[in-house]
């Protein structure tokens, strides 16, 4: 691409802000089990009966460690929707460590074989959808986000 055609070139949005995510709005949560700290296996299906952020990270991403905190604010923030980390990358040791650095205290599950992210077209973090109660994917925020840029979200798709 020459200097001179720079400015015509326009990136479609509609795909999400990372590459290669796929938009996963309009899609149901995939019924698999994720592996929670202890090592217990744990059902997709038993979250579902009331509106969840669910949100993809690792701990050497920045973006996730930079949006971490707005997280941990927004579960306080928010008692009508339950917060759930899905880690894609850590082990038990490194990802209780970064849950300790920022106070999170909503439950966090390891996506161990990638089932979830495959199944949900995610293939970076960070990435966080809205579902509802139904298991309903109704937003999907790719990239870090803003407190505002959450609050928006969920006021908008889970007003209380």
């Amino acid at each position: 691409m020459s200097a001179d055609s720079q400015d015509d070139y326009q990136l479609d949005s509609s795909v999400g802000s990372i590459a290669l995510n796929k938009v996963s709005e309009g899609n149901s949560l995939a019924s698999v089990q994720l592996e929670d700290p202890s090592g217990n296996l744990i059902a997709t299906d038993t979250w579902l009966g009331q509106p969840l952020v669910v949100n993809f990270w690792f701990s050497t991403c920045e973006p996730c460690r930079r949006e971490f905190p707005v997280l941990v604010a927004a579960d306080r923030q928010f008692d009508h929707v339950r917060f759930i980390g899905v880690n894609i990358n850590d082990t038990s040791e490194v990802a209780g460590r970064f849950l300790a650095t920022y106070n999170a205290t909503f439950d966090n599950f390891f996506d161990r074989d990638g089932r979830l992210t495959s199944a949900l077209s995610i293939a970076t973090a960070p990435v966080t959808l809205l579902i509802d109660a139904g298991g309903v994917v109704r937003r999907q925020l790719t990239g870090e986000i803003t407190a505002a840029m959450l609050n928006e979200a969920i006021n908008e798709v889970f007003p209380s």
